[in-house]
Order: C-alpha cells, then sequence, then structure tokens
C-alpha cells in the first residue's frame, strides 16, 4: 500500500482516538468536535485511496458508528443510546487495524444502532404512511449521451442525513453490463435499513453515485449523481430523477445538472 494512504490511515486513528479520550473524560463538546473532524477526515481522503472492497466497507462502517455517537452527545437524552463510549473504544481499534491483512471484526449490528425515529407532537395533525416502514429501491436505468463509453458502470447507493452523517453504510451494484444506449441498464433492488420516520426526522435522503472504472488511472471514478428526497417518498411507483454533476454533494448546498439537456436515473420505490 503507498506511504502516503498509510499516512492518511494514521491521522484517522489518532484523530478518532482523541474524540474516544475526550468521550472517556466527559468531555461532551470536545467530543463531537473530534469525532466530527475524524469522520470529514475519513470521508475526504476515501475517494483517493486504494482499498480493496472489504476495507473500504469496513472503513465505512466505522464512518457510520462514529456519527451515530456524534448524534447520541449531541442529543439532549442521547447518553442513554448506542453507540456507547466504551463501543467506541472497540470501533478506534478496528480502524486502527482496519489495513491489516487480518483486521478487527467489526464488533457491532447497526442496524440496532439506527437512530430512533422522532416522537411527533402530541396535537400533530395525522399523516397517511406508507404500509411498510422501511424502503426499498428498484434501480432500472440511467440515461448518458455517452452511455457506450463507460467501463464497468456501478450505481452506488448512500443513505446520508446533515444532522448525523451516514445512517447506514454504502451499497454498491455489481457493474451493469446492460447497455443499450443512451441507457445502461441496471434491473437491481436494494433494501434500505434505515427506518422512514427516521430518514424523514433526521432529513436523510437517498443518493445514487454512477461510478465507472477508469483505465488510465486504474481506479474508479464518479461521473454524476442524482438525489431522492424526503418529500418524494410519499407514495410507491415509479420515478425519474435528475442527474447532477460530480462531486456528490451531501448537503445539497451546491447542486448543477450534468447537462443542460435532461438526463436521468430511473428509480421505483418499494415499501416494505
Amino acid at each position: 500500500m503507498a506511504d502516503v494512504d498509510l499516512k492518511r490511515h494514521r491521522k484517522w486513528t489518532k484523530q478518532l482516538r482523541l474524540a474516544v479520550e475526550a468521550d472517556g473524560w466527559g468531555q461532551v463538546l470536545e467530543a463531537v468536535e473530534a469525532y466530527e473532524q475524524a469522520s470529514v477526515l475519513i470521508l475526504q481522503d476515501l475517494p483517493d485511496m486504494e482499498l480493496t472492497a472489504k476495507q473500504q466497507d469496513l472503513i465505512e462502517k466505522v464512518v457510520v458508528t462514529i456519527n451515530l455517537r456524534t448524534s447520541c452527545l449531541s442529543s439532549l437524552d442521547g447518553h442513554g443510546h448506542r453507540p456507547t463510549k466504551d463501543e467506541m473504544v472497540e470501533i478506534a481499534d478496528v480502524l486502527e487495524t482496519a489495513l491489516q491483512r487480518s483486521p478487527r471484526v467489526f464488533p457491532l449490528d447497526l442496524a440496532e444502532l439506527a437512530p430512533p425515529p422522532e416522537k411527533p407532537p402530541a396535537r400533530a395533525p395525522a399523516v397517511a404512511r406508507p404500509t411498510g416502514d422501511r424502503l426499498e429501491i428498484f434501480i432500472e436505468k440511467i440515461g448518458l449521451k455517452d452511455a457506450e463509453r463507460y467501463v464497468d458502470p456501478q450505481i452506488v447507493v448512500s443513505v446520508y442525513s446533515q444532522a448525523t452523517g451516514y445512517l447506514e453504510p454504502k451499497q454498491e451494484l455489481t457493474a451493469s453490463t446492460a447497455l443499450a444506449p443512451p441507457y445502461i441498464s441496471f434491473r437491481h433492488a436494494v433494501p434500505l435499513e434505515t427506518q422512514l420516520a427516521s430518514l424523514r426526522s433526521h432529513d436523510g435522503a437517498v443518493f445514487f453515485e454512477f461510478v465507472h472504472y477508469k483505465k488510465a488511472k486504474r481506479k474508479k471514478s464518479v461521473r454524476c449523481w442524482a438525489v431522492l428526497e424526503p418529500d418524494e417518498l410519499e407514495r410507491a411507483g415509479p420515478l425519474v430523477l435528475e442527474l447532477y454533476a460530480k462531486p456528490c454533494d451531501f448537503r445539497r448546498q451546491a447542486v448543477h445538472l450534468l447537462t443542460e439537456k435532461p438526463l436521468y436515473l430511473h428509480v421505483t420505490v418499494r415499501f416494505r
């Protein structure tokens, strides 16, 4: 592995250890700031690193856990929620060994740690809810004017909250070989573990990054992205999502269309 990647990894581990130490001393503000810095550092470096799929998955789980702990410390009653400060010590150990041949096994079930949905006000009007409490996104196809030029095209699905960061690990579809210009078909169902109520209450959204392999650089690259907003999840059915220019803006503050001609990602929302 390149020296620069090892240096980045050491920087992550050091920052997370600082956060865990502040957390252990009960220094809430310092811990929150340090955890946030650790999450930002990792997310900034990840796209430029040469990692195996297992390493990437393990590190992303660490980031999700960091963000969940930050949410616990930031909420009024969060000290009773997991992950606990003791569990964060284990997570720091996992991160430290993440690049080794035999890294530590990730000790937590992230599905159990998802933040609970916020309770509505006592007099809030009733809102019609979908039948199921979780989403499944069927990814049909993506339309691109130069669809035939992409090598190993894939879709990476993320569930991200502006308040707490990643709500669950990313899911990466297998590369598509179904090409019918201007479309690349995927026809793949992606089940999400985050509850709908939690997604809405934490201002979360579902992001889709279209990635492809660049032979010259020997790495994957993001070409464009789309987002499924909470207000688009009122009912099941097909949707077309506009494509935006990279990089993917998880905070939805600097969003620009990919081209002047509308291009879309075709998906179907299902509830389960």
